[in-house]
C-alpha cells in the first residue's frame, strides 16, 4: 500500500492539477492487482497483470519504467519510479508529436511515511543541457530532477530520466532511452 500524491504539470512546467491518491497492490490467485484511488473525486483505476509486461525494463535495484517498446513519429508516454525504503518518487511523461505535453510527479510513501508535498501551485522552469535535453527539477529538498527531451526530431535517440537523492550522498538514477530507430535499448 501506497499513499501519494500526484502533480500534474503542463508542457511548460505549470501545475494543472494535484490529488491525494492511495495505491494498493497485491497478489490474488496469482494475479497482480493495482488499484490506485483518486482520494478527492473517489475514482478507482484498476489493472490485472499475471507477469510484468514485456516493455517494463525492472534494475536488480526494484526500480523500473514502462512505456512502449518502440516509438516514432506519434505520441508517446513512459512511467519511471525509484524506491528508496518506505519511499519512492514517479514520473509519467506525455510526449506529444513534437514536444512535452504533460508531465506527473508522483511522491508516494508506505502509510506513516509519506513525502512532504512541494508547495502549492508548482510551476518549475526547466533548463536547457544541451539543444536536445531540457532538465526540470521538481523537489529542492529531496531533489528530484527529470530530464527530457527539448523537441522531438526524426532520427535522433531520445531518453527521458529521473534523478532522486532522497538523503544527502544518496543518488538514485533511471533512465528510458530509445535509439536514432526508435528501439527501447536495455538498462
Amino acid at each position: 500500500m501506497w499513499q501519494g500524491l500526484f502533480i500534474r504539470l503542463d508542457g511548460q512546467g505549470r501545475e494543472r492539477e494535484r490529488f491525494d491518491s492511495h495505491l494498493d497492490v497485491a497478489e490474488r490467485q496469482g494475479t497482480i492487482h493495482a488499484d490506485l484511488t483518486n482520494r478527492s473525486s473517489g475514482t478507482v483505476r484498476s489493472m490485472q497483470f499475471d507477469d510484468p509486461p514485456a516493455e517494463m525494463q525492472i534494475s536488480p535495484a526494484g526500480h523500473w519504467s514502462l512505456g512502449p517498446d518502440r516509438i516514432g513519429a506519434w505520441p508517446w508516454v513512459c512511467e519511471l519510479c525509484l524506491v528508496w525504503g518506505e519511499q519512492r518518487r514517479r514520473i509519467v511523461v506525455r510526449h506529444g508529436l513534437t514536444d512535452l505535453e504533460s508531465l506527473v510527479l508522483v511522491g508516494e510513501g508506505r502509510p506513516g511515511h509519506e513525502p512532504t508535498p512541494p508547495a502549492a501551485p508548482l510551476q518549475v522552469q526547466p533548463q536547457i543541457v544541451d539543444p536536445h535535453h531540457r532538465r526540470w527539477t521538481l523537489e529542492q529538498h529531496p531533489s528530484v530532477i527529470v530530464t527530457t527531451m527539448a523537441g522531438r526530431e526524426p532520427g535522433l535517440p531520445e531518453v527521458v530520466s529521473l534523478l532522486w537523492e532522497p538523503e544527502p550522498g544518496i543518488s538514485l538514477c533511471l533512465s528510458r532511452r530509445y535509439d536514432q530507430f526508435g528501439l527501447l535499448q536495455p538498462l
